[in-house]
This record gives C-alpha cells, sequence and structure tokens, in this order.
C-alpha cells in the first residue's frame, strides 16, 4: 500500500528550508539542549581522536552527557478528544513504574558522574606529567648544546 499526496503547489525545498530554520531559531534559544545527544554521539569509542585538540572538545562534552536530569518531564497528550485521559493514565503508570526505575537512573547517574571525574583527573595527571617532561627534554637539549 503506497501513500501518495498529490499536491502540485508544495514546495519541498523551501519547506524544507523553513523547517531548518525553525530548528535552528529553537536550538539558539536553548530549547533542545537538554535533549541534544550529539554529546553521546561524539562520546562513539569509534570515533575519538586523542589528541590535545578533540580532548579539550571533549571534556564538556563528556561531562554534560554524564549529568542527565532525573526530574520529571511533562507528560502531554497530543489527541484533542482523548488528551485528558491519556495524560492521567500516563501520569498513573509514570507513578507506578517511578519506584521501580528511580534507583536504577540515580546509580547510573552517579557512576556516570564518577567515572566523568576519574577521566578529568587522570587526563589532568598525565597534562601535569608530559609538561614535567617537556620542560626536563628543554633542559637536557639545553645542557647538550653547553
Amino acid at each position: 500500500m503506497t501513500l501518495r499526496i498529490n499536491t502540485p503547489d508544495l514546495d519541498v525545498d523551501e519547506l524544507m528550508k523553513e523547517v531548518r530554520s525553525r530548528i535552528a531559531a529553537r536550538k539558539a534559544d536553548g530549547k533542545y539542549e537538554q535533549y541534544d545527544l550529539s554529546a553521546a554521539a561524539a562520546l562513539e569509542m569509534d570515533n575519538i581522536k586523542i589528541d590535545q585538540d578533540h580532548l579539550s572538545q571533549y571534556l564538556p562534552n563528556l561531562w554534560r552527557a554524564s549529568n542527565i536530569d532525573l526530574g520529571d518531564f511533562p507528560i502531554s497528550a497530543k489527541v484533542p478528544v482523548l488528551g485528558k485521559g491519556i495524560v492521567i493514565l500516563k501520569k498513573l503508570i509514570w507513578k507506578l513504574l517511578k519506584f521501580y526505575t528511580w534507583r536504577l537512573f540515580s546509580q547510573q547517574k552517579e557512576f556516570n558522574a564518577r567515572a566523568a571525574v576519574l577521566i578529568q583527573a587522570l587526563i589532568l595527571r598525565y597534562e601535569q606529567k608530559i609538561i614535567a617532561l617537556e620542560e626536563r627534554i628543554a633542559a637536557l637539549e639545553e645542557e647538550g648544546r653547553s
């Protein structure tokens, strides 16, 4: 079965341009930040390049990705006729499940935060060691020249 919509006046490129501009405006207003998964995508292990430029980009993303908001999201329904009943049903289901899922989510959030702090601490430690080694190499090179 194929659905065909006959709209000869519709300019798809113009419509997509409008959609993209509205998304860009909402991103600029910060409306999508809590749902932004680009930090998680940037942390995919296959794509990580370990050098100083990329590392400074990953650290804030790592922290933001680990800092998951455990607060309740607004529950809504877009169905005009049954919307109120659907919202009540969804809220009831969430209240029943919250007891079981809250501990799991909070433990995961704590683990994520500790892992992010540990990684950041390791990076800072090795950055300091590298700086000390570079200074030592420079001093040894200076001694070798004189």
